[in-house]
C-alpha cells in the first residue's frame, strides 16, 4: 500500500494521513461513503480508527475533505486545459481530453466526485463554489454560440445538460 504524493495529499502530510486518505478514496469510490465504514478504512490503510479521528473528526468531514480535493483538482485540469486554447472546437476538444485523461489517471477520484456532487457540493465553502465544472462547460457553449459552432434555437440549459449529463 505505502503511501504516495497524490493531489488529495499535502507534500507535508504524514504518511499515516496519506495511507488513509488513499484507502478511504478507494472505498468510498467502490461501496459509496454511506456503504463505508472508518474500520473498513482503518483496516484498509494500516492504520487504526483513532488515527483517522486524529485527522477527521468524522467520515462524513474525510469524505467532505476528498470530494473538496478531487473536485478542485478535475476542475483545474479542466481549466488549464481551456486555457491553453482559443476557438470553440479546439477547447471542446481539450475538454474531453483532459477529463478523459482526468478518468484515466484517477478513476476513483472522478468517480467519487460525480457520485457524491449532490451531496457534497452544497457543503463546499462558498469561495470553493464560486468556480464549478458546469461554470466553465457554460462558457464554453456561449463561447460556441457567438462562434456559430452551436445553436442558439436550442436553450443553453438543454445544451449543457447534454454536454455534462447533468
Amino acid at each position: 500500500m505505502g503511501a504516495a504524493n497524490h493531489f488529495y495529499t499535502s507534500p507535508g502530510d504524514p504518511p499515516s494521513k496519506q495511507a488513509i486518505l488513499e484507502a478511504a478514496l478507494r472505498i468510498f469510490a467502490r461501496d459509496g461513503v454511506a456503504g463505508s465504514s472508518i474500520r473498513a478504512i482503518a483496516l484498509e490503510s494500516g492504520y487504526t480508527n483513532p488515527a483517522i479521528f486524529k485527522f477527521y473528526r468524522t467520515k462524513e468531514a474525510l469524505a467532505l475533505f476528498l470530494f473538496e480535493r478531487c473536485y478542485n483538482e478535475c476542475l483545474a485540469v479542466l481549466k488549464v486545459a481551456l486555457g491553453r486554447q482559443d476557438g470553440f472546437v479546439s477547447k471542446l476538444r481539450a475538454a474531453v481530453r483532459s477529463l478523459t485523461g482526468f478518468v484515466d489517471a484517477h478513476p476513483e477520484a472522478f468517480f467519487f466526485v460525480q457520485d457524491n456532487l449532490r451531496v457534497y457540493w452544497p457543503k463546499l465553502p462558498k469561495q470553493v463554489r464560486k468556480h464549478s465544472l458546469l461554470g466553465e462547460f457554460r462558457r464554453l457553449i456561449e463561447q460556441g454560440r457567438r462562434e456559430g459552432r452551436v445553436s442558439a434555437l436550442v436553450p443553453l440549459e438543454i445544451q449543457l445538460a447534454a454536454m455534462t449529463g447533468r
